[in-house]
């Protein structure tokens, strides 16, 4: 059931035994049903401050569409639900084309009345929502698709708007998949900069031997294989943002070659011998801690303190559950019109069920799993039976840990299923796991679980 449970509801219809019931079991759900005879009666009643409309079709004088139409342009914003006899399919076909939002035939069957108008609310009350964050996105001249209105998701996104348009280094922090190069890209968007190239680099997907070329370039020669000159990133970005992402896998020589750049704004390509200006913000993401690094003589203390003249820190999804629903809303609409499938709503049990889980992989997971359920549904309606067991509790922490297992092999366990959950996927897995994709591979060795 839908939070606000005290909805107006207006019955019109000429048979009193079914209003009288209709009117009974709504009650009994916490609605205030109101209930009129006819459809006169009911064009003086309607008013905002119906929710739902629930009206017979064939009635004397004023007619179910006669009725529909009045209450489009005096509660535009009420849900207008058809009842009607078989023999009136064709005119009740008629009412959903004229803006009816259900239909049902009688003798209405009350649990489904009940879960029609709960799906019709919440629907309603998610447009709302998506609409207002619209309202909110376009005043705030617009966040790269990140979308949320928890507290913690607002004091963020005011943070943006404030660092954007100035010169300051800017350090994202947060798990995988919270939405980090969202985060840099809106930084990019709302700034001066944004006229010139926002350039990506992930330096856990570049094998070590590749990141100081596809950083700072090479002149021809410079190393086997280096048949040309070639622009490094800084180069390419130049009057634009840098972003570089999982920057606390960066090896400690290039560490020191990064930080040259930003205090000189300059790059000595592989090779060169000529240092070449540039004009580079940079924004740098990582998932790491990267303080416990510096403790570790894993990370330079002085390239830290540079970096994070700005610091931004993303919250887990699971510290954000208000926002979940929203989310939900907006990659049913995004990924059903993508992959041009029917699904247009999540049951109660279902969104419930998602709220509860921990969301280990963030949003990018929410996403990667309704586009799962989607491409393989031809529902309307998302419901628990289409939600993977791991959500809905079926596959417990117990099928996994077992009395006298090692860390060891509860990490091997727990990798060789996510490996099955993603069919293989080693970027997603790693993603799931929250480590990196070096990491994991370096994992799949020592644990034997190479293909």
């Amino acid at each position: 059931m839908t939070e606000q449970r005290a909805w107006k509801i207006l019955i019109v219809d000429d048979d009193a035994d079914s209003r009288a019931s209709t009117s009974q079991w709504l009650r009994r759900h916490g609605y205030n049903p109101v209930t009129v005879a006819d459809g006169e009666s009911a064009i003086e009643m309607i008013e905002d401050g119906v929710a739902v409309i629930v009206t017979d079709l064939k009635m004397a004088e004023t007619d179910g569409l006669s009725l529909l139409d009045v209450a489009k342009k005096k509660a535009p914003h009420a849900i207008v639900i058809v009842v009607s006899g078989v023999e009136s399919v064709d005119a009740a076909v008629a009412a959903l084309k004229a803006g009816a939002d259900d239909f049902l035939p009688k003798p209405v069957n009350l649990n489904e009345l009940t879960e029609r108008i709960e799906s019709s609310l919440r629907r309603r009350a998610m447009a709302e929502q998506i609409a207002e964050l619209q309202s909110q996105l376009t005043r705030q001249r617009g966040l790269d698709n990140m979308i949320g209105t928890s507290a913690s998701i607002r004091a963020l996104f005011e943070k943006i708007r404030l660092v954007a348009d100035t010169k300051s280094t800017v350090l994202i922090t947060g798990e995988s998949g919270t939405g980090k190069e969202l985060v840099a890209r809106s930084i990019h968007r709302l700034s001066r900069r944004a006229a010139k190239p926002l350039i990506a680099v992930n330096c856990a997907a570049l094998p070590e031997s590749l990141v100081e070329s596809e950083l700072f370039g090479h002149k021809k020669g410079a190393f086997t294989g280096a048949t040309a000159d070639r622009k490094g990133l800084f180069e390419t970005a130049d009057g634009g943002t840098l972003f570089v992402d999982e920057i606390g896998e960066l090896d400690l020589s290039l560490q020191a070659k990064l930080l040259r750049a930003l205090e000189n704004r300059t790059v000595m390509p592989i090779g060169g011998s000529k240092e070449i200006d540039v004009d580079v913000r940079l924004v740098a993401a990582t998932n790491r801690e990267l303080l416990q690094q510096v403790q570790n003589k894993e990370f330079r203390e002085d390239l830290y303190f540079r970096l994070k003249v700005v610091e931004l820190t993303l919250p887990p999804l699971r510290e954000r559950k208000d926002d979940i629903p929203l989310l939900i809303r907006h990659f049913i609409d995004q990924i059903s019109t993508e992959n041009e499938r029917p699904v247009k709503d999540i049951s109660t049990a279902a969104l419930e069920a998602m709220k509860a889980y921990k969301w280990p992989g963030n949003v990018r997971e929410l996403r990667n799993t309704l586009e799962g359920i989607i491409v393989l549904t031809l529902d309307e309606i998302i419901d628990e039976q289409h939600l993977p067991p791991h959500i809905t509790g079926a596959e417990s922490a117990q099928a996994i840990i077992q009395p006298g297992m090692t860390l060891a092999e509860i990490e091997r366990e727990a990798i060789r299923r996510t490996l099955e959950h993603t069919s293989g996927h080693r970027t997603r897995a790693a993603e799931l796991l929250g480590i990196s994709v070096r990491t994991l591979q370096r994992k799949l060795k020592e644990f034997d679980l190479e293909p």
